[in-house]
C-alpha cells in the first residue's frame, strides 16, 4: 500500500508538473485573427516620470552655476547704484561718463540716468564734453530714488571790441560748432563750450580768431573794421572797356580798395542782368547797361570789395506795374508823383518790399559783397499833403521810423543769410539832428539794422547859416567832422559809420580836407562823382607802397 501510494503520488505530481508546463505554453489559437492591411501596433511604454526628474536634475544644475557667477559677481563688484548726471540749469545730462574708484565706469543715457557697481563711502569721477571734470566723494546713498551728481558747465564770456575799445554790436562768435550773437557793449556767452579757437565775423569787418583753453577768464577779441575806400562807378563808365580799366587802374596806384556799382538807379532803371529774378523783366526795367559778371571777375582780380546801390522805393516802372503797391495822391486817386514825375512805391505796404530785397538777394548772389539801399525813406520830394498810403497809421514819427527799421531788418537777415553785407544810404542832417526830419530815418534806429550807414555828407547841400557859415561849401572839414562826430555818438546798434563824401565842386585841396577828416576818425569813405571822374591828387597818399 505504501509503494503504490507513493506511485499515485509520484505520477499526481508528474502530471500537475506536466499541466503548469501546458499552460505556459502560448494558445495562438485563441488570439484574434489579424485584419488584412491593418498591422498590428505595438504599443510601448514611456517613462514621463524619469524625463521629468533629468530635466529638474539639469535645471538645477545650470541655475547653480548662474547664480554662482551672480553671486561672486555681486560679492566682487559690490552693490550697482543708481545715478542721475545733471548739467546747466540742472537738464539731465546724456554722455557723461561715470567711473568709480575700483575702475567700473558707466555712460548716462536718457534722463542722465546710469546705473555702476559701487559702495559707499566712495568717490566718483565724472566727464562729460563741455563740462570741468569733477570727482565728487559719497558717504551715503539716498533712501529713494537716484544719486543726483550737478556737474558745472565750461562757459566762454567775453566781448568783442574794436580798435578804439568799443563795444561791436552784432558780430558772429563761433567754437566747435556752437556760435551766438554779440550783444550789447560787445559781450558774449557761450555755456557748454569746448575749448578751442574762437572765430569771429561780422559782415563788413575783417574776421578775428582766439584761443580758448576752457579757463575762467573773460576772454576780449580785437576786430577791425574793413577800411572801406571807394569808388562810385557810374553805369556808362562800367560798360565801357577803356573808362572801366582806368577805374582799375586808379584803383591799383591809390588807396582805393573797394567800387560802388548801380544795380538800379533813380529813374527805376536795372542796369544789368539779373540771374534768377524775372520781375525786372516782367515790369520792363531791365535795361542793361554793362556786362556785370565781367566786371565783377575784373574786380575780384584787382582785389576790389564790391558794393551794388539800389534805389528803393522811388520806382517808376513799379509802380506803374505794380501799382497795387504804389502811393497814390487824394486828387484824382491816381500814382502820386515827385516833381519831377517820378513814381513812388507805399513804403508802408510791405508788398513793396519784395522787389528791392529780392534785387539785392539776386546781386549778392551774383558776386557782389555789399548790398546798398539808396532812397529807403518816405519821399521828400514832391506835394507830401496829397499823398495817399495804404496805412496812415504809421505817418507819425515812431511809425516812419519803425517802417524804415523794418524793411531794413528784413533785408539784412535775407542778404546777410546770402553772404553780404547791407548798407544805407541817409540824409546828412539826420546826423545832427534828433528828429527824423518826416523821412523816417533816425540814425540810434538805423545804426542796429544794417551794417553800415552811408550818410551823404556833402557841404554844397546845406544852406547859408549852417554852423554859422556863409557858404558851408568852403568849409569841408568843419562841416563834414560835425556830421560824422554827431553821429558816431549816436551809433547804438552797432554798424559802422561810412560817409559819401563830395567828388564835385571842389578843389583838390578840400576834397582831400573832407577825406582826411574821414580817415581822422577812423572810417572809411566813399567818393561820389556823377560821370565817374576822379583825380590822384585828392586821395592821400598810399603809406603801403
Amino acid at each position: 500500500m505504501r509503494s503504490s501510494y507513493n506511485a499515485m503520488s509520484v505520477f499526481d505530481r508528474r502530471s500537475r508538473r506536466v499541466s503548469r508546463r501546458r499552460r505556459r505554453v502560448p494558445d495562438l489559437a485563441s488570439r484574434p485573427a489579424v485584419v488584412p492591411n491593418k498591422p498590428y501596433k505595438f504599443k510601448r511604454q514611456h517613462h514621463w516620470g524619469r524625463m521629468i526628474l533629468r530635466t529638474l536634475i539639469v535645471t538645477a544644475i545650470v541655475g547653480g552655476i548662474v547664480g554662482g557667477f551672480i553671486l561672486v559677481r555681486a560679492l566682487t563688484a559690490g552693490d550697482r547704484v543708481r545715478i542721475q548726471v545733471l548739467g546747466a540749469e540742472g537738464r539731465p545730462l546724456e554722455g557723461a561718463l561715470v567711473t568709480t574708484e575700483s575702475g567700473h565706469d558707466a555712460t548716462t543715457v536718457e534722463g542722465g540716468l546710469a546705473r555702476i557697481a559701487f559702495e559707499v563711502p566712495g568717490t566718483l569721477t565724472v566727464s562729460a564734453q563741455g563740462y570741468r571734470s569733477a570727482t565728487y566723494t559719497v558717504e551715503q546713498l539716498p533712501l529713494q530714488g537716484a544719486l543726483g551728481l550737478q556737474m558745472e558747465p565750461l562757459v566762454l564770456q567775453g566781448r568783442v571790441t574794436d580798435s578804439n575799445g568799443i563795444g561791436v554790436v552784432g558780430a558772429r562768435v563761433t567754437i566747435n560748432d556752437m556760435s551766438t550773437i554779440t550783444q550789447e557793449f560787445g559781450s558774449f556767452e557761450i555755456v557748454e563750450a569746448m575749448p578751442g579757437t574762437v572765430m569771429v565775423e561780422k559782415a563788413a569787418w575783417e574776421s578775428a580768431t582766439a584761443e580758448w583753453s576752457g579757463d575762467r577768464r573773460r576772454l576780449d577779441v580785437k576786430m577791425d573794421a574793413f577800411m572801406v575806400r571807394g569808388l562810385r562807378v557810374e553805369p556808362k563808365t562800367a560798360g565801357d572797356d577803356a573808362l572801366f580799366a582806368q577805374i582799375l587802374e586808379f584803383a591799383d596806384e591809390s588807396t582805393v580798395n573797394a567800387l560802388v556799382f548801380d544795380t538800379k538807379i533813380e529813374l527805376g532803371n536795372v542796369v544789368h542782368e539779373i540771374d534768377g529774378y524775372d520781375e525786372p523783366a516782367a515790369i520792363g526795367s531791365l535795361q542793361p547797361v554793362y556786362d556785370v559778371r565781367r566786371r565783377l571777375a575784373q574786380a575780384k582780380e584787382h582785389g576790389l570789395y564790391t558794393i551794388t546801390r539800389i534805389v528803393t522805393w522811388q520806382d517808376p516802372y513799379a509802380s506803374l506795374h505794380r501799382n497795387q503797391y504804389a502811393m497814390h495822391n487824394s486828387v484824382d486817386g491816381d500814382t502820386w508823383v515827385t516833381w519831377n514825375g517820378l513814381g513812388w512805391m507805399d513804403p508802408t505796404d510791405r508788398g513793396s518790399w519784395e522787389y528791392p530785397i529780392s534785387l539785392g538777394v539776386a546781386a549778392c548772389k551774383m558776386g557782389f559783397d555789399e548790398i546798398q539801399f539808396d532812397y529807403v525813406r518816405f519821399p521828400s520830394d514832391g506835394d507830401i499833403n496829397i499823398a495817399v498810403y495804404d496805412h496812415p497809421e504809421f505817418l507819425t514819427p515812431e511809425g516812419r521810423v519803425a517802417i524804415v527799421g523794418e524793411f531794413l531788418t528784413t533785408a539784412r537777415e535775407r542778404i546777410n543769410a546770402e553772404g553780404c553785407a547791407v548798407s544805407a544810404d541817409i540824409f546828412a542832417i539826420i546826423l545832427s539832428v534828433r528828429d527824423e526830419q518826416g523821412i523816417g530815418q533816425k540814425v540810434e534806429e538805423l545804426s542796429a539794422t544794417v551794417d553800415a550807414i552811408s550818410p551823404m555828407v556833402y557841404p554844397s547841400h546845406y544852406g547859408p547859416g549852417w554852423l554859422n557859415f556863409d557858404n558851408p561849401n568852403d568849409h569841408p572839414a568843419e562841416v563834414v567832422g560835425e556830421a560824422l562826430e554827431s553821429g558816431m555818438i549816436r551809433m547804438e546798434g552797432g554798424a559802422l559809420l561810412r560817409p559819401w563824401i563830395q567828388a564835385f565842386s571842389w578843389t583838390t585841396a578840400q576834397v582831400r580836407e573832407a577825406i582826411a577828416t574821414a580817415e581822422d576818425l577812423n572810417m572809411g569813405w566813399l567818393l561820389w562823382n556823377q560821370l565817374s571822374y576822379y583825380e590822384m591828387e585828392w586821395l592821400p597818399p598810399d603809406e603801403s607802397r
